[in-house]
């Protein structure tokens, strides 16, 4: 059977419901050892990924919370990523915090 494609439905009667998203302009962020807003909440993220391009440990708040060093989502080093999932997904701001002076790679998606 040849693959239907996003969107359409196989003989099967499996309809996909994934759709392209929309990659933002690439960005930068610096992480400081408080915690502080890296991404400011989007009604419109449909999916978001954050490299920690330093060998420091950062951690992450979601919405309302303070990020917490070693708490929760935490990358721990140079190339670390955190992939928002189906799981974890939100649209709310993201707050950050390092072991030390660090920087983050951020790319969202529409």
């Amino acid at each position: 059977m040849q693959n239907p494609g996003i969107g359409s439905s196989s003989q099967s009667g499996i309809v996909s419901t994934k759709t392209p998203l929309t990659a933002s302009t690439p960005t930068n962020a610096s992480v400081t050892t408080s915690s502080s807003l890296v991404v400011s909440a989007n009604a419109n993220r449909k999916g978001l990924i954050i490299v920690n391009l330093s060998s420091n440990t950062i951690s992450f708040g979601i919405g309302a919370s303070p990020a917490i060093l070693n708490s929760g989502i935490t990358l721990t080093g140079l190339g670390s990523v955190w992939n928002m999932s189906e799981y974890d997904y939100n649209t709310s701001a993201i707050n950050a915090i390092g072991s030390a002076l660090s920087t983050i790679s951020i790319q969202e998606f529409v």
